[in-house]
């Protein structure tokens, strides 16, 4: 009978510890499962996608000087036509300050080389030096920030992104305008305007690996069409014909940035170049907010 008493007393106490044990790592949480962790966000690949507009280009510089003084990212960077200009030198490391300057000394001469021909009247070896010179030589692939610069494969209508290889030839191609700039050659290809099949290259951006695309485009139909002349008629043109393209790449693109340039014409930005960068800034400010929202979702 002692013995028995003896171990229901010993069992009691057995339980009663163990009790106490479980308790304690309750409190410890080590009993309960833990709430599943928040997934993380992924990591931001931002781009800036730079349409064409001729002379109304140099509102990008005004939209590259905002994002620089917010801190807004840029790690990838493709351009068409004026946004090919702007896009590479950016994206080979000049500054928007230092855009800047080059803005205001760059003269039509200095990549303007006339021509007589049937293909166009401008030849382009001089913008091709120039963009070259410009980044010192180097292959696109060495530029500190990716880089493609658009155009159209004139046999098949295609869009071409050039990523990799001589930068100014790139460009060239890029900004060749039908009947304005010869096409440009490249390993036996002839290359137009990429404005005819990406006005703004958003679609060259997504494929490049960017998961949030800043659009800039200026390419505002002119508010005076009757006073440019003929590049005036053939900017306007080449909207008209290029605008299902045109709200196809902006529909892919997490913000759009419009700068009011339909002031400016087609050429009047060279010769108001402060004001077009002025208008590139008002633009790009007043899209901040979204820029940040779509920001927002990444780290």
């Amino acid at each position: 009978m002692f013995q028995t008493n003896t171990i229901t007393r010993r069992a009691a106490l057995l339980l009663a510890a163990a009790g106490l044990l479980l308790s304690g790592c309750g409190s410890l949480g080590l009993g309960k499962s833990s709430p599943p962790a928040a997934p993380a966000k992924p990591k931001a690949v931002v781009a800036l996608a730079l349409g064409g507009g001729a002379s109304k280009g140099f509102a990008h510089i005004g939209v590259l000087k905002v994002l620089q003084e917010n801190r807004i990212p840029v790690d990838i960077v493709t351009g068409t036509s004026a946004g090919a200009v702007v896009g590479s030198l950016y994206a080979s490391g000049m500054s928007p300050d230092r855009l800047e300057l080059e803005a205001e000394i760059l003269q039509k001469t200095d990549v303007v080389d006339l021509t007589l021909s049937t293909s166009g009247f401008i030849k382009g070896d001089k913008l091709q030096d120039f963009i070259n010179q410009k980044v010192r030589n180097r292959q696109i692939q060495q530029f500190p920030k990716k880089f493609a610069a658009v155009a159209t494969e004139f046999g098949t209508g295609r869009m071409a992104a050039f990523n990799y290889g001589n930068a100014g030839q790139a460009v060239r191609a890029s900004v060749s305008i039908p009947n304005v700039f010869q096409p440009t050659v490249i390993n036996g290809k002839r290359y137009v305007d990429g404005g005819l099949v990406a006005p703004v290259p958003v679609t060259a951006a997504r494929n490049m690996g960017a998961n949030v695309v800043i659009a800039v485009d200026i390419s505002a139909r002119p508010a005076k069409l009757g006073s440019g002349g003929f590049l005036a008629y053939l900017d306007q043109s080449l909207n008209i014909m290029s605008a299902a393209a045109l709200n196809s790449e902006l529909s892919k693109a997490d913000v759009v940035i419009k700068p009011q340039v339909q002031r400016l014409g087609a050429v009047g930005g060279f010769d108001e170049k402060a004001q077009a960068i002025q208008l590139g800034e008002q633009a790009a400010r007043a899209a901040l907010p979204q820029i940040r929202a779509a920001l927002a979702k990444y780290r």
